[in-house]
C-alpha cells in the first residue's frame, strides 16, 4: 500500500511539473497579446540603445578614432528612444507617420555601423529591429518595405568598404544581404498570415443573420455563399438528418451552384449517418475514412453521382448536433492550411447547427399560426356558408314537392348539387379540424365522388385513372389535388367548350404528376397560351410546376407536385 501511495504521489508531482511549463507559456502568451504593440516597439528601441551604450562602454569599438562620434550618435539615439517611450505618437499602429521614425532608426543605426568597422560592425545586429517593427505595423507590406530600407543601408555602407583597397569583405556583404532578404520573406509570411486571419475573423463576425424569408433553398444559398467565401470557395457538402426519423437532406455547393436533395431512405441514412466520429485531418492529406464517406454519399445519390470522378486533395470534416437535427460538414479542397481548416470547419458546422435549429423553430411557429388560421376558417365556413347551404337544400326540397313533375327533376338535380357541395365543405371542415390531416389517404376513395359531382355540375364526360390504383397522398395534398381538378374542369367547360375531360394521376420519384386534358377549342399555335391565374398560384404555393401543352383537339395541363411541400 505504501509503494502504491508513493507511486501516486510521484505521478502527481510529474503531472504538476508537466502542467507548470504549460501554464507559464500560456501566461507569457496572454501577457504579450495584451500588450500594446506601439509600446513594445518603443521599449524595444530603448532596450536596444541601452545595451548598445553598455556594450560600447565595456568594450569600445574599432576604429578608436571615431569612438567619440559613435558615442554622441548613440547618446542622441538613446534620448530619442526615451522620449518615444514617455511621449509616444498618438496615432494608430499602422499610421504612415511612423515610417519617418523608422527611417530615422535606419539612418542612426547605419551611421553607427559606418563609424564602427562598417560591414563587420556589431551594430549590424540591431538593424533587423527595423524589419521587425515595420512588419508588426504593416504586415507583408511592412516586411517588404523594411527589406528595401535595410538593403539600401547595406549598399551605402558596404560599397565604400569593398572599394577601400583593404581586405575583401564581399562574403560578409553577400551573407548580410541574403540574411535580410530571407528574414523579410519569413516575417512577410507571418504578416500575411496575420492579415489573412484578421480578414477571416471579420468575415465570420459578419455572418448573415437576416430573417429567414423566401423558400428554404434561397435561405441555404446565403449560408453556403458566406461559408464558401470564408474557406476560399471550396466545394461544400452538408448532410443533416432528423434525430428521430429516417429523413434528412444533403446540400452540395460548387462555384455558386447549390443543389439541395431531400432524402427519405432508411438505407441511405443507415449507411451515411453523420453522427459517428471520424479521424482528424493531418498534414499528409485526407483520412481515407472521410474520403470514402464523401465518395459514398456522391455515389448513392443520382443527382451527385458525376462528382465521384472528381479527385479530392484533402477534406476537412466537422459534426454538429441539435435537438432536432444531427449532421456533418465536409469542406473539399479548401484554400487554407489543414491546421486552420479544422478550426474554421468547426465554426461553420456550429453555425449551420444554430441556423438549422432556427429554421426548424420558425417553421414550427409558422405551422402553429397556419393551423390556427385553418381552424378559424373552418369554423367560419361551418357557421356561415355550410348553414346557408343546408337552409337552401331544405327550401329546394319544399319547392320540389309543390311543382309539377317535369320541373321537379330539374329542382332535384339542383338540390343534389347543393347537397354534394355541402358534403364537400363539411368534409373540408372536418379535415382541417383533424390532427391527422397530414396522414396518407388513398385517392381512389375521393376522386370518383369528385368526378361524379363534376359530371352533374358541368354536364360533360369525365374519366379519371390512377397509377398505381391504390395511390396514396397526404390528406392536405389530396384536398389541393381536388381543387386543381375542379378548377381545371371548370375552365375547360366554360372557356374551351369541352365535352370530355380526362384526368391522369401518376406517382413519380419525388411526388405526383397530374395531367388534365380536354377536347375543347384549344389555342392557336402562334399565340402564347394564357396561364390561369388561380391554378398557377395554387401550384406555386405547392412548390410545383405547371406546363400548358396543345392537344388535338383541346388543351393539356401537366402539373408536377412534390410530396412534402404542401403549403401549411
Amino acid at each position: 500500500m505504501a509503494s502504491l501511495d508513493f507511486g501516486f504521489v510521484t505521478q502527481t508531482k510529474r503531472a504538476g511539473l508537466a502542467v507548470r511549463p504549460m501554464r507559464i507559456g500560456r501566461s507569457a502568451r496572454n501577457f504579450l497579446l495584451a500588450s500594446d504593440p506601439e509600446a513594445l516597439i518603443n521599449i524595444g528601441r530603448l532596450v536596444t540603445a541601452l545595451f548598445a551604450v553598455l556594450a560600447i562602454y565595456l568594450d569600445p569599438t574599432d576604429p578608436a578614432s571615431f569612438l567619440f562620434e559613435s558615442q554622441v550618435v548613440l547618446g542622441l539615439y538613446m534620448v530619442l528612444s526615451l522620449l518615444l517611450v514617455v511621449f509616444p505618437f498618438r496615432k494608430s499602429l499602422g499610421s504612415p507617420v511612423h515610417l519617418l521614425v523608422h527611417l530615422i532608426d535606419a539612418v542612426i543605426l547605419g551611421c553607427l555601423a559606418f563609424l564602427t568597422d562598417e560591414l563587420t560592425s556589431p551594430f549590424f545586429s540591431f538593424l533587423p529591429f527595423i524589419l521587425l517593427a515595420m512588419t508588426l505595423r504593416w504586415g507583408l507590406r511592412g516586411a517588404f518595405l523594411g527589406a528595401v530600407v535595410l538593403q539600401v543601408v547595406l549598399v551605402i555602407i558596404g560599397v565604400p568598404d569593398l572599394e577601400n583597397g583593404g581586405p575583401s569583405e564581399l562574403n560578409v556583404f553577400i551573407m548580410r544581404a541574403t540574411y535580410f532578404m530571407v528574414a523579410a520573406v519569413m516575417l512577410g509570411y507571418f504578416g500575411a498570415y496575420r492579415e489573412h486571419h484578421r480578414q477571416r475573423l471579420t468575415q465570420l463576425a459578419h455572418w448573415p443573420f437576416d430573417a429567414i424569408t423566401g423558400d428554404r433553398l434561397s435561405w441555404l444559398y446565403g449560408l453556403f455563399n458566406h461559408a464558401a467565401d470564408v474557406m476560399g470557395d471550396p466545394r461544400l457538402v452538408v448532410v443533416w438528418r432528423d434525430q428521430e426519423e429516417d429523413i434528412g437532406s444533403v446540400a452540395y455547393w460548387l462555384q455558386g451552384d447549390l443543389r439541395l436533395i431531400d432524402v427519405r431512405d432508411a438505407v441511405f441514412w443507415n449507411q451515411h449517418d453523420p453522427e459517428p466520429p471520424m479521424p482528424d485531418l493531418d498534414r499528409s492529406g485526407t483520412a481515407p475514412v472521410i474520403e470514402a464517406e464523401v465518395a459514398g454519399i456522391f455515389r448513392d445519390l443520382p443527382e451527385l453521382a458525376a462528382e465521384v470522378r472528381t479527385p479530392f486533395k484533402y477534406i476537412c470534416s466537422a459534426a454538429f448536433s441539435s435537438v432536432r437535427y444531427r449532421g456533418r460538414v465536409f469542406v473539399i479542397d479548401p484554400a487554407c492550411h489543414p491546421d486552420e481548416c479544422g478550426s474554421l470547419t468547426e465554426i461553420i458546422a456550429m453555425r449551420f447547427r444554430s441556423e438549422l435549429g432556427r429554421l426548424a423553430l420558425m417553421q414550427q411557429t409558422t405551422e402553429a399560426a397556419r393551423a390556427e388560421e385553418r381552424a378559424r376558417l373552418a369554423r367560419d365556413l361551418h357557421d356561415s356558408i355550410l348553414q346557408d347551404l343546408t337552409a337552401a337544400s331544405l327550401k329546394l326540397k319544399l319547392i320540389a314537392k309543390s311543382v309539377p313533375k317535369e320541373p321537379k327533376a330539374n329542382v332535384a338535380d339542383v338540390n343534389t348539387l347543393v347537397f354534394n357541395l355541402q358534403q364537400r365543405i363539411r368534409q373540408y371542415v372536418d379535415d382541417q379540424r383533424s390532427v391527422h390531416q397530414y396522414d396518407e389517404a388513398p385517392l381512389c376513395r375521393a376522386l370518383p365522388g369528385l368526378t361524379k359531382l363534376l359530371r352533374q355540375q358541368w354536364d360533360c364526360r369525365i374519366e379519371a385513372t390512377l397509377d398505381p390504383p391504390d395511390l396514396e397522398v397526404p390528406k392536405s395534398m389530396q384536398h389541393e389535388i381536388m381543387q386543381l381538378v375542379s378548377e381545371a374542369t371548370a375552365n375547360a367547360v366554360r372557356h374551351g367548350k369541352a365535352t370530355q375531360v380526362r384526368i391522369e394521376l401518376v406517382r413519380a420519384d419525388s411526388g405526383v404528376e397530374l395531367e388534365i386534358s380536354d377536347n375543347g377549342s384549344g389555342m392557336a399555335t402562334d399565340v402564347e397560351p394564357k396561364r390561369p391565374l388561380s391554378l398557377c398560384a395554387r401550384v406555386s404555393e405547392l412548390k410545383g410546376n405547371l406546363t400548358i401543352c396543345g392537344a388535338s383537339p383541346g388543351l393539356s395541363l401537366r402539373i408536377a407536385l412534390p410530396l412534402g411541400q404542401v403549403a401549411r
